[in-house]
C-alpha cells in the first residue's frame, strides 16, 4: 500500500466496459451530478424534517451559537453529539439561515456531490470507466445515499472526508494532512479509517493530521473532561456489545447463504436482495485493487464496518453509510470481473430504479411522519404547559429538545446525562432510582410502560417490580397522549403533581 503511485490497469477487466462501449465515451461525473441533484431534492420533499437524533446536534450548536457553549442542558459539560466538525458547522450555520435542518440539508447535498466527484474521479483514473459508472449509478440514484443528507446527521462528512482524503493523497496535495486530520475527529470510528489511509499518505501529512487530532483532544478534554463522546459510552453502556453473530445486521445482509432469519433492518433489506452479485464483485474489487494505493479507501471504510460487526454495535440508520459506500466501491471496481456483456449491469440501474418505488415512501417519509407526529405534539404540548427550567425525564429528546430550549432534560439512554447510563449498568430499578432522586417535573414513556414494566431498548429492567412502578408514577398524573390513534397512544406524557 505504501509503494509507488498506481497506474491504471488497462488490457484488464478494469479496461472492459462491461459491455456497454458507449458509456466510455460519457463522463460519468457529469451525468451523476444531475442524477445527484434531482435525487437529493426528491428525497428532501419527500422527507419534511430531520431525523429525531439530528436535533440533539441541533440544540447543542444553537446553545454554542448563544454563548452558553456546546451544552444540552445550560452549566452541563457533557458532550452529548457525536461529532465536533459536524456540530461547529451547525453553529456556523444557524447565524446565517437560522434553520439548521435546511443548512444541513444543503450542506450534505453538497458534501455529497464531493463524494461523487472524488471517488469517481479515483475509480475512472485507476480502475476504468465501468467502475466509475457502476459507482455513479449505485450513489446518485439508490434512495438510501439520497437519504443522508435530509437526515440532517454527519454521514455525508464522513464519506465526504474519506473519499476527499484518498483523492488529495493520490495527487500529492499539501492539503491532504488537514483532511485526513479532519476525518479522524469526525465521528470516534473515523480515527479508526483515516489511521489506515495515513498509511498511503506521506509523513508531513501525517504530522498534519496528527497536529489536527492533538488540537482537537485538547480542546475536548479541557472542555468536557474528556475527548470521548458521551453518547458512544452510553450507547456502549445500554446497547451493550454483544458480538458478531447478535450483530449480525452488519454483515448478513452481504453473505451468500441465508442464516435462518431475512435482514431486520430496512437498509440491509435493500441490498440484500442482490447479494448474489455484490458480494462477489466486492470480493473481486478487493482482490483488484490489493497492489494498488487506491485500497486504502475501502480498507478504511473496512475497518469501521468490522469494528461494528465485531463488537455488534447497535444498528442506526445512518451508521450503514460507511458499510453501504465500502461495498459499493469494491463491487463497482469489481464488476466487470464477474460480469460480461450489458445485462447485470441493465438488471442492476433497474434494481436501484425500482427501490423507489418502495423505500422513499415506505422507510423515509414513513419514519419521519412517525417521529413528527410523535414528538412533535409531545414538543407542543410541553411548550405550552412547562415552565422554564422544569426537569423531563424522556427517552426521545431531539425534537423535544430542539423545540423547547428552556426544558432542561434527562434522557434514558444517558446520551446528555451520564448518571443514567452509568445507573442502568447497575441493575434493575434504574428508572424508578433516578425519578425518586431527581424528581422530575415530566415523565415522557411509551405506552404500556407502566404494565410490562420495560424500557423501549437496553440494558437494566426499570424497576425491581410492579408495585415500584406504580408508587413511581403515583406522585404523576396523565397530561397528554400521542400517537396514530387517540384510542392507542403510543406515548404518553405525565405531570408531577403539586
Amino acid at each position: 500500500m505504501s509503494g509507488t503511485k498506481p497506474a491504471a490497469v488497462t488490457g484488464s477487466p478494469f479496461a472492459r466496459t462491461a459491455g456497454l462501449p458507449a458509456l466510455g465515451r460519457i463522463d460519468p461525473l457529469w451525468v451523476g451530478s444531475v442524477l445527484l441533484l434531482a435525487s437529493r431534492v426528491a428525497m428532501a420533499l419527500l422527507v419534511p424534517v430531520a431525523a429525531e437524533d439530528a436535533f440533539i446536534t441541533f440544540r447543542f450548536a444553537r446553545s454554542l451559537v448563544e454563548g452558553n457553549g456546546p451544552v444540552f442542558n445550560p452549566g452541563e459539560h457533557v458532550m452529548g453529539f457525536t461529532s465536533l466538525p459536524w456540530m461547529l458547522w451547525v453553529a456556523a450555520g444557524i447565524p446565517l439561515v437560522h434553520d439548521p435542518m435546511l443548512w444541513t440539508r444543503i450542506s450534505a447535498g453538497a458534501l455529497s456531490w464531493v463524494t461523487l466527484a472524488c471517488t469517481c474521479r479515483l475509480l475512472d483514473r485507476r480502475v476504468s470507466r465501468t467502475a466509475a459508472w457502476a459507482f455513479v449509478v449505485m450513489f446518485t440514484a439508490w434512495p438510501y445515499f439520497a437519504s443522508l443528507p435530509a437526515s440532517g446527521m454527519e454521514m455525508d462528512l464522513v464519506l465526504a472526508s474519506m473519499a476527499l482524503t484518498m483523492w488529495l493523497i493520490d495527487r500529492g496535495s499539501i492539503f491532504a494532512g488537514v483532511s485526513l486530520g479532519v476525518l479522524a475527529i469526525t465521528r470516534p470510528e473515523c480515527l479508526a479509517a483515516a489511521a489506515v489511509l495515513a498509511l498511503v499518505a506521506r509523513p508531513r501529512d501525517r504530522l498534519i493530521a496528527l497536529g489536527v487530532v492533538l488540537l482537537a483532544v485538547s480542546a475536548l478534554t479541557v472542555y468536557f473532561g474528556s475527548p470521548v463522546p458521551n453518547s458512544m459510552l452510553a450507547k456502549a453502556g445500554v446497547y451493550g456489545t454483544p458480538g458478531p453473530w447478535v450483530g449480525r445486521t452488519w454483515w448478513e445482509w452481504l453473505f451468500p447463504a441465508d442464516l435462518g432469519r431475512a435482514p431486520e433492518a430496512s437498509e440491509p433489506v435493500q441490498l440484500w436482495a442482490i447479494r448474489i452479485v455484490l458480494a462477489p464483485a466486492a470480493l473481486a474489487g478487493l482482490w483488484s485493487l490489493r497492489r494498488h494505493r487506491l485500497v486504502a479507501l475501502p480498507l478504511a471504510g473496512l475497518a469501521i464496518w468490522a469494528g461494528y460487526a465485531l463488537l455488534g454495535v447497535a444498528y442506526f440508520f445512518w451508521y450503514f453509510a460507511v458499510p453501504a459506500y465500502t461495498v459499493v466501491v469494491l463491487a463497482s471496481a469489481g464488476l466487470s470481473r464477474v460480469s460480461r456483456g450489458p445485462w447485470i449491469p441493465f438488471a442492476g440501474v433497474l434494481f436501484v430504479l425500482g427501490t423507489w418505488t418502495i423505500f422513499p415512501i415506505g422507510t423515509y417519509r414513513a419514519r419521519a411522519f412517525a417521529e413528527g407526529r410523535l414528538f412533535g405534539r409531545m414538543a407542543v404540548l410541553l411548550g405550552r404547559q412547562s415552565q422554564p427550567g422544569d426537569l423531563l425525564f424522556a427517552e426521545p429528546i431531539g425534537f423535544i429538545g430542539w423545540y423547547n430550549p428552556r426544558l432542561r432534560i434527562m434522557d434514558e439512554t444517558g446520551l446528555v446525562s451520564p448518571e443514567v447510563w452509568k445507573r442502568r449498568r447497575g441493575g434493575p430499578g434504574w428508572y424508578a432510582d433516578l425519578v425518586n432522586e431527581h424528581r422530575p417535573t415530566w415523565l415522557l414513556t411509551r405506552a404500556g410502560f407502566l404494565e410490562n414494566g420495560l424500557a423501549i431498548a437496553g440494558t437494566g429492567a426499570p424497576f425491581r417490580s410492579p408495585e415500584e412502578a406504580r408508587q413511581v408514577f403515583a406522585d404523576y398524573r396523565e397530561a397528554g397522549t400521542s400517537g396514530e390513534n387517540p384510542d392507542r397512544p403510543e406515548i404518553v406524557l405525565y405531570r408531577r403533581l403539586p
